[in-house]
């Protein structure tokens, strides 16, 4: 099966899945407390999900993957917007282990990018972690771009910035305006 129809058929079996639950009798239970409606994705038929995880496969053996509370999938856009995301990235290939933590997330499957727009928390093996601005995945280019503020730490060093660009499957960030500052105790490139 190629591997750019999983997620259709993914989406297919979720949207029989509903199809057939809703089928079913159903008893209703009382619930006391406020309900707040998950945000819409806009215009068109939507699917709602509850905790969600969506994969996207590449023909190299690697994948993106992003998990999810909660998430409103457009269909007619071809959009996921999610909250309380969790964004996987290059898991199974050369450079992986970076996982990226945001808010909200809004992922366009045709454009194949993810949208951060009230920032997200960066982690990644080695010791490297992020505090970025609104930022924007490239998933076709693996390129993270960042054009607000944004901080880096690794081991022994801590640079802020604006206009990141962070091509993680190569291993490199550029930064405009690089403040950095080598954190006392440990000093990179220097054993013992």
């Amino acid at each position: 099966m190629n591997a750019r129809l999983l997620p259709w058929a993914a989406m297919a079996l979720i949207v029989l899945g509903l199809a057939v639950r809703s089928a079913l009798p159903v008893k209703v239970v009382s619930v006391s407390g406020e309900v707040t409606e998950p945000e819409t994705a806009g215009g068109g038929p939507e699917i709602r999900l509850g905790p969600v995880q969506m994969r996207e496969l590449h023909d190299d053996g690697s994948w993106n993957r992003l998990e999810a509370d909660g998430a409103v999938y457009a269909y007619a856009s071809r959009t996921l917007i999610a909250g309380n995301v969790t964004v996987f990235l290059g898991d199974g290939a050369k450079l992986s282990g970076t996982t990226v933590l945001a808010p909200q997330a809004t992922w366009d499957l045709d454009g194949k990018s993810i949208g951060l727009p009230e920032g997200c928390r960066l982690t990644r093996e080695g010791g490297w972690r992020g505090r970025l601005s609104a930022a924007t995945l490239d998933l076709a280019r693996s390129v993270m771009r960042v054009p607000g503020p944004a901080r880096i730490e690794g081991p022994g060093i801590s640079v802020e910035g604006k206009e990141l660009a962070w091509r993680w499957d190569e291993g490199k960030i550029t930064l405009e305006s690089p403040i950095s500052r080598i954190l006392p105790g440990t000093r990179p490139g220097r054993k013992g």
